[in-house]
């Protein structure tokens, strides 16, 4: 049940990466014609997607659902969230440099997570950035042949946070770049 997002939603209250994420956001909307806030859109979204609805058309229906509307501070009788239109503009409102700003803050994150655990033990921090090659099929926008893999691919550019002693490899971004 969406109820699994409760103590997502009480996980990001302790790490306020849905604060932060927001907070890379340039929000150039009129105040006065808005009745969705950027945190609130970017909570409904990612809370979506860890949910499995990765549609936004599944967020006509969610905007009112009442496990969506507590994990974004509303309680069920106020106010609906934000429609699948809305959702969209803003989406499709986030330049390059707000992605980046939306690493910096996952990278952050993660380093504080790890220096707590750690108790300020890491030694050696790596960012390590590799191309990955993402086959396409058909005559999709941005694809190319890629020479060195032998197909039509988008090649993003991933970003991976290593740290000195771990196995585990912490992703921060990927930005698509052409095959």
């Amino acid at each position: 049940s969406d109820a699994g997002l409760l103590p997502v939603r009480q996980l990001d209250q302790t790490i306020r990466l849905t604060e932060q994420f927001a907070a890379a956001l340039e929000d150039r909307r009129d105040p006065a014609l808005t009745r969705q806030s950027i945190l609130s859109m970017v909570r409904q979204r990612i809370y979506g997607i860890l949910a499995d609805y990765e549609d936004q058309n599944d967020h006509d229906t969610l905007r009112s659902d009442p496990v969506f509307k507590l994990v974004n501070d509303r309680l069920p009788d106020e106010p609906d969230l934000a429609s699948q239109p809305t959702l969209s503009r803003f989406e499709n409102a986030v330049d390059t440099k707000s992605l980046f700003r939306m690493a910096e803050a996952i990278a952050d994150v993660v380093i504080e997570a790890q220096r707590e655990r750690r108790r300020g033990r890491a030694r050696r921090i790596t960012i390590d950035l590799d191309p990955t090659e993402d086959a396409t099929h058909g005559q999709q926008e941005l694809a190319f042949f890629n020479g060195h893999y032998d197909t039509w691919c988008y090649l993003p550019l991933t970003g991976t946070i290593v740290f000195d002693d771990e196995p585990d490899h912490f992703p921060v971004c990927a930005v698509l770049r052409p095959g």
